[in-house]
């Protein structure tokens, strides 16, 4: 059994579509809220999979302005979740969209995460997902602070190996 972790100011709507009835992937989503951000249409609290993949897929939707405490409050849920699905790997699609002052964002309604967020997210996913895990970046247009963002999630991540 997998989990997928999707982190992005957008529902990871694509992903969640292809696992909706599948039991044996765990879709969560940390996002912004579908009233203020794309997709309007999907990633709400109470899209949580069907047939026999009902209840594996999880929105955690963010009001805009989201700082890392509400952003924790979404990641610790999450893991929850992960811990008891039982996955057995975790894929980590990374959206770096979540920066604050990133250009997308700001022209919607973006989050307000910054550098050092990034290295305790990586070390709150290492600390209590010890599962083998794969991270995907994808998303974030503030280029002169990405790749930092994307080392200090796996710096996090591989600390605490």
């Amino acid at each position: 059994m997998v989990a997928s972790l999707l982190t992005s100011q957008h529902c990871g709507n694509g992903t969640a579509s292809i696992f909706y009835d599948d039991p044996s992937v765990l879709v969560i989503s940390i996002h912004c809220h579908p009233d203020y951000e794309y997709p309007f249409h999907t990633g709400f609290e109470d899209e949580i999979g069907t047939g026999d993949g009902e209840g594996v897929t999880l929105h955690l939707p963010l009001l805009p302005g989201a700082t890392w405490r509400e952003y924790l409050l979404a990641l610790t849920k999450a893991i929850q979740r992960i811990q008891s699905f039982g996955a057995e790997a975790l894929i980590i699609s990374l959206g770096l969209d979540t920066l604050a002052d990133d250009p997308c964002a700001i022209r919607r309604a973006g989050f307000k995460l910054f550098g050092t967020d990034y290295l305790e997210m990586g070390r709150t996913i290492g600390r209590e997902c010890k599962i083998p895990s794969v991270v995907i970046q994808e998303g974030g247009y503030l280029m002169e602070k990405v790749p930092q963002a994307a080392a200090d999630v796996l710096i996090g991540l591989m600390e605490e190996l």
